[in-house]
């Protein structure tokens, strides 16, 4: 049995209705809980992200580590181009990381959180992710 039931991965955000703005529009993700000073949105059954309006949240949210927010998909072509439709900041090309192997692009939103949309390209690997 999993310890864990499911994650929920928190950003936290100066200008919290544009950072919702961005998952809800960019990232394309469905709001299952509003708090008010916090949303969730659901990436699938068990995987959230979720806004924090900064100055109410839990944590100190001027410190910023190396936070990457990766979304697994089965075609990152077709998701490069919707969202390079939406003119996001540092839109990278699709990458092939051969040692890995998965194809992904990266990019980032108005208040320079960072995330890459992938495909693994073995099998296994998408059985696992």
């Amino acid at each position: 049995m999993d310890r864990f039931s499911s994650n929920i991965t928190f950003l936290y955000y100066s200008k919290f209705e544009e950072g919702c703005t961005f998952i809800e529009k960019v990232l394309d993700l469905e709001l299952v809980m509003d708090q008010g000073f916090a949303k969730v949105y659901r990436i699938n059954k068990t995987s959230f992200l979720g806004a924090v309006k900064k100055s109410d949240g839990s944590i100190d949210g001027d410190y910023k580590g190396g936070t990457l927010v990766s979304l697994n998909t089965s075609n990152v072509v077709e998701e490069y181009h919707r969202v390079k439709e939406l003119g996001v900041k540092d839109l990278s090309e699709i990458k092939l990381f051969e040692e890995i192997p998965l194809r992904s692009f990266f990019f980032k939103d108005d208040e320079f959180h960072d995330f890459e949309i992938q495909e693994f390209i073995d099998k296994e690997d998408k059985l696992i992710f």
